[in-house]
């Protein structure tokens, strides 16, 4: 059964902590340097969460600028604007990606980080940033494949059931594999995809793992397959596999660019 992932309470927490560690900031300057943005540029962020991407792109378009942040989260959006309460180019509301509050043709750019994997219908929602991106707009599209995930284990078994509980979160846990031909339904031109690696070796607060750990551990609760004994023993592995020097922990990430050609 799938069981979508909802950002809120505690889970916010965790998106928070993911933001904010160092294999974040390494992703997020990777997407403002695709992004390109100029002085006075439009641009839509979809899903926003805490505001952390919306704060550094408001800083490159500037007052002359304006950009647009969405969430369907209170809790993130409640969180972004406080990030961003001294710029007044900055707008912050709950919405839903497939159903945007905006006219046609109004922003130079639209992004979004790790979102289209848990919208159930992911082609309206790029159709949506389709419509409202001008012509030579640019889209932007970050997601993680998240059966690329691989952890060092010594109790491979528990961790297959662990990862294939995970598994259900997201309606489209491998969205880059399909994403380049739904842009092209949606009438968006893909340009590129480049892959992001992530690899850990360590295990603390600032490395992507600790995160995903705490949100894997999170979702995975009575789930079935896995008892809640056993995913607390498979979190406690981590940090004495760490202590060992043994942790290791990989992922890859997919930068996908694409443009309204008319």
């Amino acid at each position: 059964m799938m069981a979508n992932l909802v950002f809120e309470g505690g889970m916010a927490r965790i998106q928070h902590g993911f933001a904010q560690c160092h294999d974040a900031i390494i992703r997020r300057s990777l997407v403002l340097d695709a992004l390109n943005l100029r002085s006075g540029e439009r641009v839509l962020e979809q899903g926003c969460g805490g505001g952390f991407y919306t704060y550094e792109t408001a800083r490159f378009v500037g007052p002359q600028g304006r950009i647009a942040a969405i969430d369907i989260s209170a809790d993130q959006i409640t969180a972004a604007r406080e990030r961003c309460r001294e710029m007044s180019w900055v707008e912050c509301q709950i919405a839903n990606a497939n159903e945007l509050p905006y006219g046609d043709g109004e922003f130079d750019a639209v992004f979004g980080v790790q979102v289209l994997e848990y919208i159930q219908d992911f082609e309206k929602a790029l159709r949506e940033a389709q419509r409202v991106l001008r012509p030579g707009g640019r889209f932007l599209n970050l997601a993680t494949n998240w059966t690329s995930l691989l952890w060092h284990s010594g109790h491979p078994e528990r961790m297959r059931r662990v990862l294939e509980a995970l598994a259900t979160h997201a309606p489209y846990p491998d969205l880059p594999v399909i994403l380049a031909s739904a842009l092209r339904r949606a009438g968006l031109q893909p340009l590129c995809q480049q892959g992001v690696p992530i690899i850990n070796t360590s295990y603390n607060e600032n490395r992507r793992s600790f995160w995903i750990a705490r949100l894997t551990a999170n979702f995975a609760r009575g789930r079935g397959g896995v008892s809640d004994d056993e995913i607390d023993e498979w979190l406690a592995e981590f940090p004495a596999l760490d202590a060992k020097g043994e942790f290791f922990f990989s992922t890859t990430t997919v930068l996908t660019e694409a443009i309204k050609v008319s």
